[in-house]
């Protein structure tokens, strides 16, 4: 669904680490139901699915930046940056940077991609969107959150909120 006010419509393709790691993720569990299955323990099938099904969920699918905002579309909800809120938005030329930096509090570190809530030493508490960890780059926001999201499109989004926002 594009409308007259996007600017920039991306994926997040998969690095092939993510791919690799999504994969053995889930066979293990897929090997979990199995075995939970055939033993008939009911809370061992619904805690595995579970385990199976909700990182899915909250796999990040689509970026879309419009003169207004820059959204990320999941399966479940949506994450909407206002571009007039930005502080600054910057490229990650080396992820290490970060990723070497930074402690998962709640959500994946590797399956389906990095998503959901970490804490770095230099920026605090921070927000992941990354499928490929070379392709990243970082918004501050007025609020004082960071996101760190990856798209094949990020220098051409880069260069974009640069213009839009008020921060420059």
């Amino acid at each position: 669904m594009k409308d007259n006010s996007t600017r920039i419509t991306s994926s997040f393709p998969m690095s092939a680490m993510i791919v690799i790691i999504t994969t053995l993720f889930n066979l293990l569990i897929l090997s979990m139901v199995v075995s939970a299955f055939w033993s008939d323990i009911l809370v061992l099938e619904i805690l595995s699915l579970t385990f199976l099904i909700v990182p899915a969920l909250f796999m990040p699918l689509r970026l879309i930046v419009s003169e207004k905002s820059l959204r990320i579309w999941r399966p479940i909800g949506k994450v909407e940056i206002q571009i007039a809120d930005i502080k600054s938005c910057s490229m990650i030329e080396d992820s290490r940077k970060i990723f070497d930096k930074t402690i998962r509090t709640f959500g994946s570190g590797g399956a389906y991609g990095f998503l959901g809530r970490f804490r770095h030493d230099t920026y605090g508490k921070m927000r992941f969107f990354v499928t490929h960890s070379g392709q990243c780059f970082l918004i501050h926001t007025k609020q004082g959150k960071y996101y760190v999201i990856s798209s094949p499109k990020r220098e051409e989004i880069v260069e974009y909120i640069s213009k839009k926002s008020n921060y420059n």
